[in-house]
């Protein structure tokens, strides 16, 4: 059997055994949860992470068209960007995807070296474009913060009531004791 047919035969396999590890990179209450609660809207991140995966793969396996994963890849790349992942953890879901796929070569007897090779451009470039996604949304992240501490909102959205954020500011009169 070719890599090609593999990827095509057992992508359900593949892909859930791909989002269940991608996901099991999150603290475990999350993860459990995460993988768990199958409703979009009460599991945003379980949701995007499980929907970009089968859309980039279909891009990658079967229509052949790596052009197209950026559009798929984004929203769940600003997820992670926010999250307390390390760059690396953020956009390890290619290396975890050539993990498996090993996995299922060693199971079913694949040797197709050739195949193997295409197979590890497509998940090196998504491995580039996870990367270069990562960083751009960080980028966004910090102007915003930056534009934030420049204008003063960062005082009123960081620091809860205005009010005592004025207290806290103000400076403090020394009392001082006059001795009769």
């Amino acid at each position: 059997m070719l890599l090609a047919e593999l990827l095509v035969d057992r992508k359900g396999e593949i892909l859930d055994s791909w989002v269940d590890q991608v996901l099991t990179t999150y603290p475990e209450d999350g993860s459990r949860f995460f993988k768990k609660e199958k409703d979009q809207f009460a599991n945003p991140v379980g949701y995007a992470v499980k929907s970009s995966l089968w859309a980039v793969y279909a891009l990658l396996f079967e229509k052949n068209e790596p052009e197209g994963i950026v559009a798929c890849l984004d929203q769940m790349v600003r997820i992670r960007a926010v999250q307390t992942f390390n760059p690396s953890e953020a956009v390890s879901m290619a290396y975890i995807l050539k993990r498996v796929v090993k996995d299922f070569c060693r199971k079913d007897n694949v040797a197709d070296l050739e195949g193997w090779h295409a197979f590890e451009e497509k998940a090196d470039i998504l491995a580039y474009t996870m990367f270069d996604l990562y960083v751009a949304s960080r980028e966004r992240l910090y102007q915003t913060r930056i534009a934030e501490i420049k204008s003063g909102n960062h005082i009123t959205t960081d620091s809860g009531c205005p009010s005592k954020l004025m207290d806290e500011m103000a400076p403090k009169a020394e009392l001082k004791t006059i001795n009769v």
